[in-house]
C-alpha cells in the first residue's frame, strides 16, 4: 500500500490512450523505498488532487521517478 502524497499527469498525444485518459504515477516522499508508488492509465482521481507545484518542488526519489517513467513511455 502506498502513502500517496503526489501525482504527476502525463499529457501528450500517447498512442496507448483513449480520448479524456492520461498516465499518470501516485506517489509517496520516497517511492522507490517504503512509500511505494502506482503507475495508471486513466482519468486522474481529480477530487484527491491538492494544489499544483513544479516539478523543481518534488523530493528527488519523486523526480527520479517522474523522468524514468517518462523516458520509458516515449522510448528515450
Amino acid at each position: 500500500m502506498t502513502a500517496e502524497r503526489y501525482t504527476a499527469v502525463f499529457t501528450g498525444l500517447l498512442s496507448l490512450k483513449k480520448p479524456g485518459e492520461y498516465l499518470y504515477v501516485r506517489m509517496g516522499e520516497d517511492p522507490l523505498g517504503a512509500g511505494g508508488y502506482t503507475v495508471s492509465r486513466g482519468r486522474p482521481p481529480y477530487g484527491k488532487l491538492g494544489c499544483e507545484i513544479s516539478f523543481e518542488d518534488l523530493p528527488e526519489r519523486c523526480k527520479q521517478l517522474v523522468l524514468d517513467t517518462y523516458q520509458e513511455v516515449w522510448n528515450l
